[in-house]
């Protein structure tokens, strides 16, 4: 289809508008709208429709579209005095609009890439903004008649990526890098979206080596290390010591204006739901029920968008009827601040020090962890009438990694905190943050442990927005939560009764997360005085107890689970080049399979019963999947038509384990 330009109408059928001040998408730009896959008949539903393009906006800075950006007030504004951005979308729809189901889920795209694909539908590739046509293993939620759409909210990204054109302001001060010693070789870019130049070649900084998260060493003589003329390179002169990683602070140039992206996901959800602006994405009926869906970095953009207020639109309406947030933990981001780094994820992956990990975490209020405060992270929501229905799901990671005992247990780790009534959180045990994806056969290189395959969480994700969407439409009640209490199946580390296995060394403590103070406006103007921040309290965190397995208990127990081939951990342990750092060996977690026979794994010292002890062959452990996949879909945690490719699935995983015994 020939370029298309949808431009804000006052008027449309003799009906006024809402203006911009209740909806701030000014035009959509339509770059293609054709047919999906040629014409593939998704289900019952038929085939789909593409519609991709540009999305524009315009906020007021003195309004309540403007409200909680931080440094809006500091960004270049038009002749009207409103502050202008742009970024991409992209929908896809049943091209019948009869055959819509009425819920659209926009996906926060995890750096500028879709977290949805093997999961809620799998395809060979899909990629933003162009998805191309694909070709599909499973398409359950095309064919259940959903309008999928994503938008691009993070302003940080390549230029050719699925990102946001950000309007650069004139607010100043300090920026933190951390980089290592094979970075620092051929000089580091701080020119790159991710990055933030420095104030010109003479720009003040401090170079200084990091013993710990929180320590740090004597700064570098100055003449180790210079800018370039533009202030866009750090050049260092000298060799760096490889034990440490180090840390630059300097004075950086102008910043960008990040906090539009969390505007720019508010205005296209008002857009979908017909508020202001007309365009050919909202003129039929397909966000009746308007969803979010969020995975790791997404699902924490979507923690802050609530935490900031960001659900109300100009006109005070409620955006999203209800929210996945899946992978997040108990964190936020830095999504809307000075010098944002929404790339950035917290300590337990190197992003040392970042505002990601901040009080408040839990949906019930609570004093931080020094006593000060009372607050909850949905306040600004719940006050302004517009909370949805959330639900939360976890990984293991999220309890080893992300601070996710904080979402239900107070700071000082001493009291077990309630979920906001409009919430529920499904943890999905011995899950990784980031599994197999379907491919049991990968190892991990961490002897003995091999990748961790368990894809519980990806097999209950349609059934979920099934759930989510009964939910907000009629209030059905969604299948009750699933997580582990403080007490009983949530201890400190040095707690969990994790069973001696050969050669598997059980971490000695977890990534550390402090309480940290960025400076005195931060909270009100998200302004970073303090670089590196004030380091306070470390908070307690806690993680599931385990069976005689290893094994964790108090979550959900998907197929996988219920009916396992091993001990499944969100762990491996650390590599020694980082072990003083606290960090975990990547996301992806470890797998040590049960022995074959009882004669193996008494010849090694494993206390767990082997497969032939629990399921005498293959054909019993295909009986006991059977049985545990039934049991799934009668709780609602999978949905029928994705019960045979789970089934056939564990086949794999059963042959890529125990491949002498395939069928």
């Amino acid at each position: 289809m020939a370029y298309r330009h949808f431009a804000f109408m006052a008027v449309l059928s003799g009906l006024a508008l809402s203006s911009v001040a209740s909806s701030e998408v000014t035009r959509i730009d339509v770059a293609e709208q054709r047919t999906w896959v040629g014409g593939k008949a998704f289900g019952e539903v038929g085939a789909y429709e593409l519609i991709r393009g540009t999305a524009h906006y315009e906020v007021d800075p003195n309004g309540p579209s403007g409200q909680g950006i931080a440094d809006i007030e500091l960004a270049p504004r038009n002749a009207q005095g409103l502050v202008e951005f742009s970024g991409p979308f992209l929908m896809l729809r049943p091209a019948d609009p009869a055959k819509a189901n009425g819920a659209t889920v926009v996906e926060i795209a995890n750096r500028g890439g879709t977290q949805m694909n093997y999961g809620f539908f799998t395809a060979d590739s899909f990629k933003l903004p162009d998805p191309g046509d694909p070709q599909f293993r499973q398409t359950t939620i095309f064919d259940l008649g959903y309008t999928v759409a994503w938008v691009g909210w993070q302003g940080d990204l390549n230029p050719d990526q699925f990102g946001l054109s950000v309007p650069t302001g004139t607010g100043e001060g300090p920026v933190r890098l951390v980089f290592d010693s094979k970075e620092a070789k051929a000089g580091i870019s701080l020119n790159d979206p991710d990055h933030y130049c420095a104030k010109g070649e003479n720009a003040r900084a401090v170079v200084r080596p990091l013993l710990t998260l929180k320590d740090r060493g004597e700064p570098l003589d100055p003449s180790w290390f210079s800018f370039s003329a533009d202030g866009c390179t750090l050049k260092v002169r000298k060799p760096l010591d490889a034990r440490y990683m180090y840390e630059i602070i300097y004075d950086g140039a102008p910043a960008r204006v990040m906090g539009v992206g969390q505007a720019a996901v508010r205005d296209f959800g008002a857009h979908l739901k017909g508020r202001g602006t007309a365009s050919v994405l909202n003129q039929r009926a397909d966000a009746r029920q308007l969803l979010a869906y969020g995975y790791s970095q997404s699902g924490r953009f979507l923690r802050d968008y609530l935490y900031r207020g960001f659900n109300a639109d100009a006109g005070g309406q409620k955006v999203y009827d209800g929210m996945i947030i899946a992978a997040a933990g108990a964190g936020r981001g830095s999504f809307n601040h000075r010098y944002a780094m929404p790339g950035e994820a917290g300590n337990s992956v190197l992003s040392v020090l970042r505002a990601v990990d901040l009080y408040p975490f839990a949906e019930t209020s609570a004093p931080d962890i020094d006593g000060s405060g009372m607050a909850s992270a949905v306040d600004r929501s719940r006050a302004q009438g517009v909370m949805p229905k959330v639900m939360h799901t976890f990984s293991s990671t999220e309890y080893w990694a992300r601070i996710g005992s904080l979402l239900t247990v107070s700071p000082d780790g001493r009291t077990e905190l309630p979920l906001a009534t409009e919430s529920r959180l499904y943890y999905f045990a011995g899950t990784p943050h980031s599994p197999g994806f379907g491919k049991p056969e990968a190892v991990n290189r961490i002897a003995p442990f091999r990748r961790n395959y368990n894809d519980d969480m990806f097999f209950s994700l349609n059934a979920l927005l099934v759930d989510l969407q009964a939910w907000v439409r009629d209030g059905t009640e969604p299948p009750p939560s699933l997580y582990p209490h403080p007490g009983d199946t949530l201890v400190p580390q040095q707690q969990v009764r994790f069973p001696k296995l050969p050669g598997v060394h059980f971490p000695v403590s977890l990534p550390p997360v402090w309480q940290i103070d960025f400076g005195p406006d931060y909270a009100t103007k998200g302004i970073i005085a303090n670089e590196p921040p004030k380091v306070g309290i470390r908070y307690p965190l806690l993680v599931p107890q385990v069976d005689a397995d290893g094994n964790e208990l108090g979550g959900y127990r998907g197929v996988v689970t219920a009916v396992p081939l091993g001990t499944y951990t969100a762990w491996t342990p650390p590599e020694p080049d980082v072990a003083g750092l606290g960090y975990l060996s990547g996301l992806s977690g470890g797998f040590l399979p049960f022995a074959r026979t009882r004669a193996e794994r008494e010849a090694t010292g494993d206390p767990r019963l082997s497969v032939e002890e629990r399921y005498g062959d293959r054909a019993g452990y295909e009986a006991a999947v059977q049985v545990a996949a039934d049991k799934a879909v009668a709780e609602r945690m999978m949905l029928p038509q994705e019960r045979e490719i789970l089934v056939k699935y564990l086949g794999r995983v059963w042959e890529a384990i125990y491949p002498e015994k395939a069928q």
